[in-house]
């Protein structure tokens, strides 16, 4: 038996982040195959304002929600700031950023535009 391709547009799953780790701005996020993939991450377009931030924060055992997560972030249009363990980076469209767990962290949106990231995480087990 042929499986039919799972698709999902744009625009489905969506919500937002309410000033996520007290960072600034509310952050659109589409989660993609939530609960639905074979793999053990999680996949996300978020969405930044101009002038909006992640929030400085730290994914390590001792967070109930998130757990000790690697977050990969992707840029796909504008341009941001990451800071990650107190080491600030220039990011413009197609620039990657690996953040391991237990590592302090923020993104920022620097640019005149809301920036487009893709996430993805492997969630807590």
């Amino acid at each position: 038996m042929i499986q039919l391709p799972m698709i999902e547009r744009a625009g489905q799953n969506t919500f937002f982040y309410e000033t996520l780790h007290k960072g600034v701005g509310d952050i659109l996020a589409q989660r993609y195959f939530g609960g639905k993939l074979k793999w053990d991450i999680e996949v996300e377009i978020w969405e930044l304002p101009v002038g909006g931030t992640e929030g400085s924060h730290i994914h390590d055992d001792t967070e109930p929600e998130y757990g000790a997560i690697d977050e990969l972030y992707i840029i796909l249009h504008g341009s941001a700031e990451m800071t990650i363990d107190g080491v600030t980076e220039v990011l413009a469209e197609g620039d990657s950023v690996l953040s391991p767990p237990g590592s302090r962290h923020n993104l920022v949106n620097t640019g005149s535009t809301p920036l487009r990231i893709l996430i993805i995480t492997d969630p807590p087990k």
